[in-house]
Parts: structure tokens; sequence; C-alpha cells
């Protein structure tokens, strides 16, 4: 499931339509905001201002007319039912309030407790008529301005100004609530059709990477699925298979063009070498029969040389891969190791080996063998007389198999290293050493045959400019055995 999840975190489309949805119920939460503002808060504040402006009108009546006066307009404007009032001293409580319980969060408001001299303060509570059994008349909410009726030697009275805010502040919960529900509903949608969208185009872009797979296997006859839907994937579909069309009508071409030059060629070299070996002999021994031998030898490196290319361009092209099957590299080693110590010592080497068993791969076991073979020639030939070469077959940490051959010759220098790999390329300029310089090119397309990494580094050597060669086969991880 967490595995799943992080997958689906990496789906490019995913995020994006993630965060279109986001954006969606951020832009849904602005326009809602919006409204509470323009039905709820902006009430709330001319209702702060109305009170203000009342209150204010009261203290003018007191300041004009006198308390009494004060009084009787605060039992009009009572009986009106528009407003809530009090108006509170040492011997009278006038107003709608002070028959009603008034509570704010939990505590009593300041008009039945008194107010400092000066002191206004704007008050939102909770009011409910106690003679009533109607549930509308209990617990409404309200908002006051509650200050004193100043006089030049104090405080005549504390005024309540006030107004029921019940019905506003309903519709502000039924807003909130649909904002919380519409953004909830929006990003779950948001979340479901992103999980669609993206597993819709997963599956488009998993058929199109198999199909990279599969032709780089070299299976060229694929093609990629089509809804005819004519949209962007189809189209891309359609330009893949095109494109695919003509690669495979040009590798057929190459291979045929491959084939028939391989055919026209190797018979007639085959004969020249020949002849040139039966008159050799005929010569007997004779400064031009050594000449012709020369010229014979000349003609079985020409064949090897092309026979070598014709090899790898089939290993690229993908040849061979349906032929790989489970092979353990411990006894091909073990007879290469036995092959080649004979070889090693005849040169003046030391060569040791460490073949690790109980190690399965997925291989063809006569490439294998050869692409090793190569390795352990190119080590023989240029390390120098005294030097040491080391066969090993080992599990790194990754559980994949490693085969490599080490020595302590003169290495190859790092920037070299992938070039080496290309057809042809030897980094003796001189050409003095027998070569074509196919060998490591073939060990490279073997390597990719197989799905392995052909890597190089540094070797047993401890000086700088003699620092080996460690050529390693890093083959893709099939399964381990017990010994």
């Amino acid at each position: 499931m967490i595995a799943a999840l992080k997958k689906l975190s990496r789906n490019t489309l995913f995020r994006l339509s993630l965060l279109g949805a986001f954006l969606f119920v951020a832009s849904l939460m602005v326009v809602a905001m919006s409204v509470y503002y323009a039905t709820v808060t902006s009430e709330l504040r001319r209702v702060d201002r109305l009170v203000e402006t009342e209150h204010a009108e009261l203290q003018k009546i007191f300041d004009t007319k006198g308390f009494e006066v004060l009084q009787g307009e605060v039992y009009i404007r009572t009986a009106s039912g528009e407003g809530l009032y009090g108006l509170v001293n040492d011997l009278i409580a006038v107003g709608n309030l002070t028959s009603q319980t008034v509570t704010k969060e939990g505590d009593q408001l300041p008009l039945l407790t008194g107010l400092e001299p000066n002191q206004f303060a704007k008050v939102p509570f909770i009011y409910s008529n106690p003679e009533s059994e109607e549930e509308d008349l209990q617990d409404r909410r309200a908002r006051a301005l509650v200050g004193p009726i100043r006089t030049d030697k104090g405080v005549a009275a504390i005024l309540v100004v006030g107004r029921d805010v019940e019905a506003t502040m309903r519709i502000g919960k039924r807003v909130r609530d649909a904002i919380l529900i519409s953004s909830g509903i929006a990003l779950v949608l948001g979340l479901i059709s992103s999980f669609y969208v993206s597993r819709r185009f997963t599956r488009r872009v998993e058929a199109f990477n198999k199909l990279a797979d599969d032709v780089r296997s070299g299976n060229l006859d694929r093609r990629a699925p089509r809804t005819h839907s004519e949209d962007e994937m189809d189209m891309l579909a359609e330009h893949l298979n095109a494109m695919l069309d003509h690669i495979d009508r040009l590798m057929k071409a190459m291979r045929y063009a491959g084939d028939s030059v391989a055919h026209d060629l190797r018979t007639p070299l085959t004969r020249l070498r020949t002849r040139l070996e039966s008159a050799a002999l005929d010569l007997g021994d004779t400064p031009e029969a050594d000449t012709l031998f020369a010229a014979a030898e000349d003609a079985s490196e020409l064949l090897q040389t092309f026979d070598g290319v014709l090899r790898i361009a089939r290993l690229e092209a993908g040849e061979r891969r349906e032929l790989l099957t489970d092979v353990d590299p411990k006894p091909m080693l073990d007879d290469l190791a036995e092959l080649y110590e004979p070889a090693c010592e005849d040169a003046g080497l030391e060569f040791t080996s460490d073949i690790e068993g109980g190690i399965m791969v997925l291989a063809d076991r006569g490439l294998l063998s050869q692409a090793v073979s190569n390795l352990i020639e190119n080590a023989i030939k240029y390390t120098p007389k005294g030097g040491k070469i080391h066969l090993q077959l080992s599990r790194n940490k990754e559980g994949r198999s490693e085969i490599s051959i080490i020595d302590d010759g003169p290495g190859i220098p790092p920037s070299d290293r992938e070039r080496v790999k290309e057809r042809f390329v030897r980094l003796d300029k001189s050409r003095t050493l027998p070569g074509s310089g196919l060998g490591l090119a073939l060990v490279d397309a073997v390597a990719d045959l197989h799905r392995a990494e052909f890597v190089m580094d540094s070797g047993f050597g401890k000086k700088d400019e003699d620092p080996g060669l460690k050529a390693t086969l890093i083959l893709p991880r099939r399964r381990n055995l017990k010994r």
C-alpha cells in the first residue's frame, strides 16, 4: 500500500491534477469567504455601528432633557421590540434585558456588576426569556454596547443598547458549514479524478515503456497500441509505430546486406587463405614460403575481424536474447581459470581466482564465456611480465552477480574507459600489439544483451602510471541458491 502511494505520488499527471484540485478548493474557499463576509461579517459591523449611534443618541437625550425623559425613551424603544435595552442604576432597572437571563461565556454582563466611569465595551452575549418555554426564545445571540450615562458629577446609570443577531449567526453557521462541506466534496472529487486520470494516463505510458523495452530487446515487430481517438497519446502511438516500421525496414535491409557481404566475402577469403597455405607448403622451407604463410595469417585475421564485426552487429540487434537461460557461472569460470593459468605462466604472470558458488544468472553460456575470455586475454596482453591477474565471481551489496578480471598492468585512463568500448578503438596508437580493437566492443555488446553493466576501474596497481585495470560484468539479480 505504501509502495503504491509512493509510486502514485511520483506520477506527474497525478501531481498536476491534485494541484488543480487544491487550486479549485482554494478558489472555492475564497469565494465562500467573500460570501460569508458579505452576509455575516458586514451585517455584524452594521449592528455595531447602529448600537453606537443609538447609544450616542440616548446620551444626548439625557444631556438635553434629563434622566426622566431618557427613562421614558428607553420604555418606548423597548416596547417597539426592535432592540434590546437596559438602563440600570442603584434605584431603577429599565428595559427588556432586565427581565432576561443574560450571560456571556458563563459570566454575567458588566451591566449587572457595574462599570468603571467612562468605560465602554462592545459585548456579544446570549439571552433567554426565563418565563417562556418556546425553544426559539432560549439562548439567542446578541451584540450590545455597554457604557455609562455620564453627568458632570459622575455616572448616572449604565446603559445597554443591543440587537438580536441570532438570524445572522444562523446564516453564518450555514455558510461555514456550506464552505466546509463543499470544500471537502471538491477535494474528494479532485482526489478521485486525479487518481482516475493519472491511472489511465499511466497505463498508456506503461504501454509505451514496455514497447521501448521490447524494441530494445530486439523485438522490432512490437507496436504501440492505439485507441484511434486521435488524441495526443494516440497520435504519439501512430508516430512511434511509423518510426518503428521505418527502423524495422532499415534493420532488415542492413541484416540482409550484412549476410550478403558475409556470404560473398567469407568464401573468397577462405579460398585465398587455403591457396596461400598450399602454395607455401609446395615451396617448402624458403623465404617465399614464409611470405605466403604471413599472407595467409593476414587473411585469417581479416576473416576474424569480419566475423567479430558481424557478431557484434547481431548482438546489438538483440539476437539470441530469447536463448538466455539459467546458468551457474562457476563451472564455466573454473574451466576458463584452468585454461588460462598455463598461458599466464608462459607469459610470466601470476594467475589466481576466487569463484563463489551457488549463484545463478540468466545468460547465454557461450557468449558469457567469450566475453570473460576476451577480458582475460586483454589482461594477459597488456600486463607486463611479473604482474598478476585475478578472476573473481561474487555478489555485491545489492545481491547482483559480479564477474571481475583484475590486473596490475598500465590500466586505462578514466577518460578513455567508455571510448575503448567502441569498435576498432585501440589505445596502442602505434598498433604494434596484435588485435583489431573489437574485444571490448564485443564484451560491451554481450553485457548489453544480458542487461548487464560493463564497468572499468583501477586494479591492483599501486603506482599512478600503472594503476592496473578491474573490468567487471555486473549481471542482473536472478536468484541465489544455497551451496
